[in-house]
Formats: C-alpha cells, structure tokens, sequence
C-alpha cells in the first residue's frame, strides 16, 4: 500500500500510541493465557499473531470511547481506569475479529493470508477451528470480566450476526444490490459498528451518542468492505452496480453521523479513517497505471 494511503491510517497510530502499544501488550499477554505455556499449543497461535493486522477495530473502539470521554471530561483517575478498560475492550473485540478470519480460512478454503500461509493450511482443519473457538471463547472471557453486560449482550447479537451473515451467503448468494449490502453489513460492518457502540457506552456515552457512532461503524463498514470488493475484483455479477460510487454514498453517511459531536481530535481521527478508505480506492487504477507503463 503506498504512503498516500497509509499517512491516514498512520496518523491514527500515532495519535494513539500509546494505547495501541498497551493493546499490543494485552494481546500478547492474552495469548500467553489462551496457550497456558505449552509451546506446542503456543506455536499455533503465534504463528497467526506473528503478523499483526491493521488494527482497525481496536482503533474504532479507542476513537470512540476517546470522543465520549473528551464531551464527559472525566478526573484523571477516572480517566485512567476507563483507559484501562477500554484496552480490554478494544482486545477482546480484536480477539472476534482474528477468530472470525482463521474461521473465513477455512470456509473459503483460503491458503495465504497477511502474506503468510493461512493456519488451516499450516496445520489443518481441525485444529484451526478449534483455535477460532478458543479466541472466541477467551474474548467472551474478557467481556465477562469487565462487568459490562450491556456490552456483552451487543457483542453476543454481533457474533451471532455475523454468523448468520456467513451462512446465508452460503445457502443462498445475493441476488441483488439489497442482499449484497446486507451481507457486507454482516460480514465487515457489524463488527465495526459494535466496536463503535461498545466504544461510546464503556466511556458513559448516552443513548443518542451509542446510536450516532454505531451508525458511523455501520457506514464506515460498508464504505470500507465495498472498496476491498472492488481491489479483489469481486464485482457482483448479476445485477449491475459502482462500488466506488456506492462507497463514497456511504462515507459521506458515515460524516454526517458526526455531525453532532464538536470538533476534536477524536472526531478528526475518526473522518481519517473515512479518507483512508477513500485513498484506498486509487490504488487499482495506480496498479493499472503501473502495469500500463
């Protein structure tokens, strides 16, 4: 990915380094846990952590309690546990994420993934499932200890979600533009927008905020997932529609659920998120332009 398009994702992680390098520690401590020391068993799960990925839910999780607490200006001691407890959050949301990719290994019968062969291939079958259901499973563990059952409940409906999203594409392929936007609401943007939601509410956000950054995940999502489609050339085939045109649509949704919140770092973080995903959208024509040369 050129520098265009990272200076906007990397502006996110400088601005959060501090987090982001605490979530880092927390995920490895995490596998430690979910390993219990044995090498064998330690060895399958860091060969899949070993290179991490983009972080994007950890950083909606951040960006948005972080927005809630610069409205609420919380005591520094306050502030400090609730960091605190965002990290949690942030790595048990990271932790359903990486579960649900070696899960989607398997289903699509992928062999390469983050540019490394997929665990599924690496070992087999049945032990990356098991793996998946283990990160499920600690990921569930964390929420239970943050005592957060509003929380726990959201991220409980995600999953199932999610999973449901999955099937349904299975049994029964999108049929048109409707179908085709449910299931990459479902496949990327459900888990954007919990992030979002669970974010606002573990900072002591009010229902109006919840509901204003869950739809900013939603849109974000979605906006997101539809520029990957179009970089993987994976155009829906029977009916006709422009995933750029359509993604811009649902960046600018994705502003205008911001609308209601002053201007922040937060909030200015949040809008680099939807100017990564637009720079996104030249690299194909970049890489056409390249192979033209």
């Amino acid at each position: 990915m050129n520098e265009d398009v990272n200076i906007w994702l990397e502006s996110n992680f400088v601005f959060l380094k501090k987090e982001l390098a605490l979530l880092e520690n927390e995920l490895k401590n995490r596998l430690l846990s979910v390993t219990n020391s044995k090498i064998d068993l330690h060895n399958v799960f860091n060969y899949f952590f070993d290179i991490r990925g983009k972080r994007l839910r950890p950083i909606l999780v951040l960006l948005s309690a972080g927005l809630v607490r610069s409205i609420n200006s919380k005591g520094l001691a306050e502030k400090n546990t609730q960091i605190e407890n965002e990290i949690q959050l942030a790595s048990a949301l990271e932790l359903i994420h990486n579960s649900s990719l070696i899960h989607d290994d398997i289903i699509d019968e992928s062999s390469h993934r983050r540019e490394q062969i997929t665990m599924n291939h690496k070992f087999n079958n049945k032990i990356a499932v098991l793996a998946g259901d283990l990160i499920y499973s600690h990921a569930f563990l964390i929420m239970n200890d943050l005592k957060f059952p509003k929380i726990s409940g959201i991220l409980s409906e995600c999953v199932e979600k999610m999973c449901q999203g999955e099937i349904n594409e299975i049994i029964s392929p999108y049929a048109d533009f409707e179908q085709y936007i449910a299931y990459l609401d479902a496949k990327t943007a459900e888990l954007m927008s919990t992030c979002c939601k669970c974010g606002a509410i573990i900072a002591g956000a009010n229902e109006t905020i919840i509901s204003a950054l869950g739809e900013f995940g939603t849109n974000f999502g979605i906006a997101y997932q539809l520029i990957d489609d179009y970089l993987d050339d994976e155009q829906p085939q029977n009916f006709d529609v422009n995933l750029l045109l359509q993604a811009k649509i649902y960046s600018e949704k994705a502003k205008k659920n911001l609308e209601i919140f002053e201007n922040s770092e937060y909030k200015k973080h949040l809008l680099n998120l939807l100017r990564y995903v637009a720079a996104k959208s030249n690299l194909k024509q970049e890489k056409y332009q390249e192979q033209c040369i």
